[in-house]
């Protein structure tokens, strides 16, 4: 019965794909920032050593710039020339891009822009950009990117979470997070000692990431003054770790059940749960607006491309939550740098059939690729039925934080313990954009 309702669910994608009746109505994207510098010192590369984009910890490269720029390109190729859905040149009320308060993921951002929307023809002085000779560069016009306050985080990713915390500790109680933690914990011993790290060695996690960078730019210096360092040690020090970070977002491989509390469920709700139903509530409202006219309020009546400029961590939970996790393919498990995913969202004009595809973009040197049929969900559908998001936004959307379920409580006269024990409380209500 299964089998036979997948079979079903592919012929409908691929006669409503073919059919012509099929439009685009909207895209949401996210996607990683560009190439950065070590977020932390770490002998022997310090702060004074990251002269990149600025100067300072965590900033974006001029590598990192020109991936974002490539990203750009190709969103610009998809979506201006080839299915004409995008105007050529930069319309306010056609574009929204949003980002965590981070120069790598603002400039990460502008850098994107840059490429979908450069300085060209279509431009008009004194219209588009001021005309002003040998002061302004002929065509170049800037496009706004908003930045997430604080009770936004990224979707709320980001925002500070007690539950996180609890849920971390829950667990390590489990028989396949165990093993891989005590990896961890056995590497971290080995290599603590070589920073001077007589303690906390057990929860030194930093150097990974900062190997990453530092190999990236400074590699020579690396062998010149760590004897002890050498490529296997980079590879294993990424390998361990993947896993870890695969817990963290929700990814687990066995039965993530501790004490009757489904652990990889909670963490999805809390790492994916707000941004997964940011994007369907806000894809929702469009197709009502296409089809019925309704519920068009003033940014989205005429919003076509909504994008998120994050971080792997975010892009990687989303992953999690739409079941293609090791879609990322990197060493390290999470998303590259200038990684992203795309959400399109597409009507059948005659039915009102809603459908959306998922597309991936696995690093900077990678096209934009359709991995819709990979999406578990769609069940190998060229078009993933809407009905389907909805479901997964329903499943994992996550309740009201403690505040307003303390003042409910109190309103309705249980008892505020009742909140201590309940184990499918979450740490942030829905956000609104």
């Amino acid at each position: 019965m299964i089998k036979a309702f997948s079979l079903c669910l592919v012929a409908l994608g691929y006669v409503a794909a073919q059919s012509g009746n099929i439009k685009l109505e909207f895209v949401q994207s996210m996607w990683r920032h560009g190439e950065r510098a070590s977020q932390i010192d770490l002998y022997p590369i310090y702060e004074k050593d990251w002269i990149f984009g600025g100067g300072g910890l965590g900033e974006l490269t001029a590598i990192g710039m020109g991936e974002m720029n490539d990203l750009g390109r190709l969103i610009r190729q998809r979506y201006v020339n080839t299915f004409n859905f995008l105007k050529p040149k930069y319309a306010s009320k056609e574009v929204y891009v949003r980002s965590t308060d981070f120069n790598r993921t603002i400039i990460s951002a502008m850098s994107m822009l840059y490429g979908m929307f450069p300085p060209s023809l279509y431009d008009i002085p004194n219209v588009d950009y001021p005309f002003t000779p040998f002061k302004w560069q002929p065509g170049l016009t800037f496009v706004p990117v908003h930045v997430d306050g604080p009770q936004q985080c990224a979707a709320s990713q980001n925002c500070p979470c007690p539950r996180y915390d609890l849920l971390q500790a829950r667990m390590l109680a489990l028989p396949e997070v165990l093993p891989k933690f005590q990896q961890v914990v056995l590497l971290n011993r080995q290599i603590g000692p070589h920073y001077n790290m007589t303690t906390g060695i057990d929860t030194f996690y930093t150097y990974p990431d900062t190997w990453k960078c530092q190999r990236a730019y400074f590699n020579k210096t690396m062998y010149e003054k760590l004897p002890w360092y050498n490529e296997d040690l980079y590879y294993q020090s990424q390998t361990v770790y993947a896993p870890v970070k695969g817990f963290l977002e929700g990814n687990f491989q066995n039965s993530a059940v501790s004490n009757g509390l489904d652990v990889a469920l909670e963490m999805k709700k809390v790492r994916a749960g707000v941004i997964i139903n940011e994007l369907y509530n806000r894809a929702s409202e469009k197709f009502d607006c296409a089809e019925l006219g309704e519920n068009c309020t003033g940014y989205l009546k005429q919003l076509k491309f909504y994008g998120y400029s994050i971080h792997d961590n975010n892009v990687y939970a989303v992953l999690v939550a739409l079941g293609i996790p090791n879609i990322a393919d990197t060493i390290d498990g999470w998303p590259a740098y200038a990684a992203g995913i795309f959400l399109e969202f597409h009507r059948n004009t005659q039915t009102n059939e809603r459908f959306f595809k998922v597309l991936y973009r696995s690093n900077a040197n990678a096209n934009i690729a359709d991995v819709t049929t990979q999406v578990p969900m769609c069940n190998g559908a060229a078009l993933c039925p809407f009905a389907a998001l909805q479901n997964l936004a329903n499943t994992i959307k996550p309740l009201p934080d403690i505040t307003t379920v303390r003042t409910y409580f109190l309103k309705v006269g249980f008892p505020i313990t009742w909140y201590f024990s309940s184990a499918t409380l979450h740490c942030k209500k829905d956000v609104e954009q």
